[in-house]
């Protein structure tokens, strides 16, 4: 099968979730508060996409094989679904919670901290869609890595806003915080050998 047909398919795949939620939009079903729904299940995708995005590296050490499509290929394509379903999350907050008011969206920006944190984390993760092809990388040769590193950061605020939201039902965001941990568990030991050689 060709790269490209397979490059397709993988990206048809991310863009599921959102179809089966527009499916739900339009035939009303939504349940009983159709914004929470929307809000909550894209803000969803969006920190899974996260999370796989991270798991690439781990995966490709531990399995050891040759991958269908190159592994940073993987990672771009599962990044910008990440960057989408947080442009939608957003847009869905704006648009039906906000009624597209800027004033109180600042307002409410300003006085939500959950919020900010779910804002900062999709104004960092706008640099890495925007840089995400081959001729950015070869624009930013060395600094293009470090710029990427934000992935880190990004996943953990976006788990912070997830926390900070449910206010009382910490199950799922602990559970995206211990996958965050083990992802994040072979990069940090691969730092402090490197540091201590």
């Amino acid at each position: 099968m060709p790269l490209s047909l397979k490059l397709s398919l993988l990206s048809l795949l991310c863009l599921v979730p959102a179809a089966l939620l527009g499916h739900a939009f339009l035939t009303d079903g939504l349940g009983a508060n159709p914004l929470e729904t929307l809000e909550h299940n894209s803000g969803n995708w969006a920190l899974i996409f996260l999370l796989l995005t991270l798991a690439i590296s781990p995966l490709q050490y531990a399995l050891a094989m040759r991958w269908p499509i190159p592994s940073h290929l993987v990672r771009r394509i599962l990044g910008l679904s990440a960057f989408f379903y947080a442009l939608l999350h957003l847009s869905f907050y704006f648009v039906f919670e906000m009624g597209m008011n800027l004033e109180e969206t600042f307002e409410d920006i300003a006085t939500r901290p959950f919020i900010l944190i779910g804002m900062l984390a999709l104004l960092l993760l706008l640099p890495l869609a925007i840089t995400s092809t081959q001729k950015w990388q070869r624009r930013l040769k060395q600094h293009w890595k470090s710029l990427h590193q934000l992935i880190y950061p990004i996943t953990f605020l976006a788990i912070l806003h997830y926390g900070l939201l449910v206010k009382a039902d910490y199950f799922w965001p602990a559970i995206y915080f211990l996958l965050f941990v083990l992802l994040m568990l072979p990069r940090w030991i691969k730092r402090a050998k490197t540091a201590l050689r």
